[in-house]
């Protein structure tokens, strides 16, 4: 029986590439171990349980290049392997310290049946692998698979240096394409991140559709139909999807989401904090910092005073949660039928991947009993994107009303974000005014070093001075460098450069999270293209320096390409 409304559950997953090759164990890189361990491996076997019980629907999941870089690297996954099991040594000594406490070891047993069942699905399951799984999950349609742009830049600070854009698009695409083996057609812009003339620009890269904030697609010019209920039509031909604020509020508030009910684990309560260096060992400590072990013991409880968690009164009242969520899309749905003029109705529900499984530890169970009670609802179903994109839905249909949309009318988004204030505050702010300069800066060593490539030249004095480059003069020779030393040189730099662009550092730094690992990066980066350059120019250029950074920071080893494009 077909359904009138289609409730597109979106996750966006994303980090910052951290890897640090010379470091056995890095605080930053636990960042991609937690990911792992708590939301991407439990979203896999999530979905699989849906698929072995039948279940229909279909999640749709994007993934940043930046995040496929790490996905695929041998390293980083050679250290994730190691990292289940020493969770698992930890639990065993956990154990032994908790035998008298019948409370917390009720919780120790249910992490140790659970960190077992991780490792078979990492090492049996998946073989060590993430990638082949989600293309396994996409080819039974249980998952659709889309991604988002490069490093994760907020495109709109960029709108100046479209080149720079088209670079960060011409990754992503290709980062895809070598993951997955097709190219993207749903694209999630960083941040949300939307400005005037953009979507004619990733209609450029083959993408079809993409998502805004609420007030980017309520505000558009002309106003849309629907609202957020429907997909509009760009200038550019490019279909755009609004966030459905109210399905947002259930799971993202602070004050009245699910994730706050006090019966739910306490995220800020890890044993990490509670035990001894002397037993935690050298694996959860860096530097004399302790690293999060994932172990945490207390329920939210809605006080100071922290109660031992209870693992099966939290899987109960997810599904509590699970019914409640989809019934209040059905009665969207039922309250927008009579206007929406015989079309169907389109939720788009998008949250960051990590938000499930990581900052709430029941989310990806939340996401399962979601999907169970959709199947047995007679209003709503758990969709693909691609159902409700009019020109993908006209491809090879026999009815030619296939791909009729819902609003034909063009609609002209506005400048938003999903930030702070909807616009650009958390990433063009005081606080990282020093960033874009630099960035620009950055460009004009790669620009200068490209035109001295193609005319075959080297300047002999006035290569670079301080921070910033001086007018050429002197002498002009040979290059130094061999023209394929060269374009090493200049993808390296290009490498440095996107991946300074990504909005982490300047959230971070905005939110005081971890504000000095940002700025480290970004002064780190840009030093590194000032060295390169440096070298780069120079009659006999050092090698050193690009091949300790060719090892460290070596994601996308065709970026090359991409600038000869």
């Amino acid at each position: 029986m077909a359904k009138p409304g289609r409730v597109h559950l979106l996750l966006h997953a994303h980090l910052p590439f951290v890897r640090e090759p010379s470091y056995d164990r890095f605080l930053e890189e636990n960042w991609f171990f937690e990911a792992m361990a708590e939301t991407y491996l439990p979203i896999i076997q999530m979905l699989n349980r849906l698929e072995e019980k039948g279940v229909p629907g279909t999640l749709n999941f994007s993934v940043s290049s930046a995040l496929l870089a790490m996905l695929t690297d041998c390293s980083l996954l050679d250290k994730f392997s190691r990292h289940l099991h020493k969770q698992l040594e930890l639990l065993e000594r956990e154990k032994v310290r908790l035998q008298n406490d019948s409370e917390k070891m009720e919780v120790v047993n249910f992490y140790y049946r659970r960190q077992i069942a991780l490792i078979n699905t990492w090492e049996r399951d998946c073989n060590c692998e993430i990638v082949p799984a989600l293309k396994r999950l996409e080819q039974i349609g249980k998952i659709n698979l889309l991604t988002c742009v490069g490093t994760h830049p907020f495109l709109p600070a960029y709108q100046n240096d479209v080149e720079a854009i088209r670079l960060q698009l011409e990754i992503t695409v290709r980062a895809f394409e070598e993951a997955f083996g097709k190219k993207p057609r749903g694209l999630w812009l960083p941040e949300c991140g939307y400005f005037e003339g953009l979507d004619a620009i990733l209609a450029e890269y083959g993408f079809k559709y993409f998502f805004l904030e609420t007030h980017g697609v309520l505000l558009a010019k002309p106003a849309p139909k629907y609202g957020v209920f429907a997909p509009i039509k760009t200038p550019a031909g490019l279909y755009c999807f609004g966030r459905e604020q109210s399905s947002s509020m259930e799971v993202w508030s602070r004050k009245t989401g699910y994730p706050g009910h006090p019966e739910y684990r306490e995220f800020f309560k890890d044993i990490a904090h509670e035990r001894e260096d002397e037993y935690l060992g050298d694996y959860f400590l860096a530097a004399g910092t302790h690293i999060e072990t994932g172990l945490k013991y207390y329920r939210i409880t809605g006080s100071e005073d922290k109660k031992v968690y209870r693992p099966w009164n939290a899987l109960r009242l997810v599904e509590d949660h699970a019914r409640l969520f989809v019934a209040n899309r059905e009665e969207t749905v039922s309250n927008l039928l009579p206007n929406m003029d015989g079309n169907k109705v389109s939720i788009l529900c998008p949250y960051d991947a990590e938000l499930f499984g990581h900052w709430w530890f029941e989310g990806p169970l939340f996401i399962e009993k979601m999907f169970e009670r959709a199947a047995s609802s007679n209003v709503v179903e758990m969709a693909s994107l691609e159902d409700s994109v009019p020109s993908l839905k006209a491809e090879g249909a026999l009815d030619a009303a296939a791909g009729k949309a819902a609003d034909p009318d063009v609609h002209a988004p506005i400048f938003s974000s999903w930030g702070e204030g909807g616009f650009g505050e958390d990433w063009m702010n005081d606080a990282v005014t020093f960033e874009y300069p630099l960035f620009f800066r950055m460009r004009g060593m790669m620009n200068d070093l490209k035109k001295r490539m193609s005319c075959g030249v080297n300047i002999a004095h006035g290569a670079a001075r301080g921070l910033k480059i001086e007018k050429i003069k002197g002498k002009a020779t040979k290059l130094g460098g061999t023209a394929a030393t060269m374009k090493r040189f200049l993808a390296q730099m290009a490498r440095e450069l996107v991946l300074f662009q990504a909005s982490d550092w300047a959230f971070m730094i905005h939110n005081n999270s971890a504000a000095d690992y940002a700025r480290n990066r970004l002064n780190g980066h840009y030093q590194n293209v000032c060295a390169l350059y440096a070298e780069a120019v120079k009659a006999k250029p050092d090698m050193r320096l690009l091949k300790t950074l060719e090892q460290k920071n070596n994601l996308f080893p065709w970026i090359g390409e991409c600038l000869t494009s």
